[in-house]
């Protein structure tokens, strides 16, 4: 074996594979059962946690447990500032 078009069983150039990013069907779940906008841009307005607000992108500190279930704690994270949801008090888009 020289090379991997040793495996190639059909003539002509191989196919660009565009594999769809498996976070976004992830974060489009998410966001939806729990009412927040994840991999977004945002202003947070938190509460119980040392910082009252952060702005910056809304990503997920830890992947929730499959099945989701929205009574679970989500982990968040806003930069290197880890939060819960359940810190959130309010949210807007920036």
């Amino acid at each position: 074996m020289e090379s991997q078009q040793d495996f190639r069983f059909a003539d002509g150039p191989a196919p660009d594979l565009h594999l769809p990013d498996p976070r976004s069907n992830l974060y489009a779940d998410v966001a939806a059962l729990w009412q927040i906008p994840v991999g977004q841009s945002v202003r947070v307005e938190l509460t119980g946690h040392h910082f009252p607000e952060l702005r910056g992108r809304l990503e997920l500190a830890r992947a929730p447990d499959l099945p989701l279930d929205r009574r679970e704690t989500l982990a968040l994270r806003i930069g290197g500032i880890e939060l819960t949801h359940r810190q959130i008090a309010a949210w807007s888009l920036l």
